[in-house]
């Protein structure tokens, strides 16, 4: 009886150790482990958007959903190009996403926005005071004016520009590859007047 406890006590303290070593060597190489159900590895959230080599990214608020869906939560898809960032922040499958240009300072980019708005999405006034632009409040705006109007009714097409913007994406997920529309065929900056 007495062998016995002693085992199991030693199994309770090579389980903490081994526990302890996984831990440990997922922070440094910026992994976490699974349940001991389940057989491989997940990438933690975020890399550090600065440090990306120049390409083209897409970073979500949730894991990638591995399914039919491009994306899950709110997404940045994004080209990189240096400490330059131009793409567009939102939801996918659906028009409410927002056009953002700027730097990037680790996973903060700081610059404009161009919001495209048609028909009933239309807001009745320009925000110009500071404001966060979605649910997960990432996304601050302020001084925006309107640069352009286009049609009447329920084609209308209002473009507004915030000429400030700070966007931190902090937490969220590297998906392997952009699965978004490409921003350059949503953000058309030089419709600006």
């Amino acid at each position: 009886m007495h062998i016995k406890s002693n085992l199991l006590n030693l199994g309770v303290v090579f389980a903490t150790l081994l526990a302890n070593s996984l831990i440990s060597d997922s922070q440094v190489k910026g992994k976490i482990p699974l349940l001991p159900t389940q057989k491989s590895w997940i990438a933690v959230q975020s890399a550090n958007i600065a440090t990306l080599a120049n390409g083209n990214y897409q970073f979500c608020s949730q894991p990638d959903p591995k399914d039919w869906r491009d994306g899950a939560g709110v997404c940045l898809n994004f080209s990189k190009v240096g400490n330059r960032l131009n793409g567009y922040y939102g939801y996918p499958h659906s028009d409410n996403f927002i056009c953002i240009r700027g730097t990037v300072d680790n996973n903060l980019i700081a610059g404009e926005a161009l919001a495209i708005l048609w028909g009933v999405n239309q807001l009745k006034n320009t925000p110009e005071s500071v404001f966060k632009w979605d649910l997960e409040q990432r996304l601050t705006l302020s001084q925006g004016h309107l640069i352009s109007t286009a049609n009447n009714g329920e084609d209308a097409v209002k473009r507004i520009l915030y000429r400030h913007a700070s966007l931190n994406l902090e937490g969220f997920y590297q998906y392997n590859r952009p699965r978004m529309t490409p921003p350059s065929q949503l953000c058309e900056w030089k419709a600006q007047k």
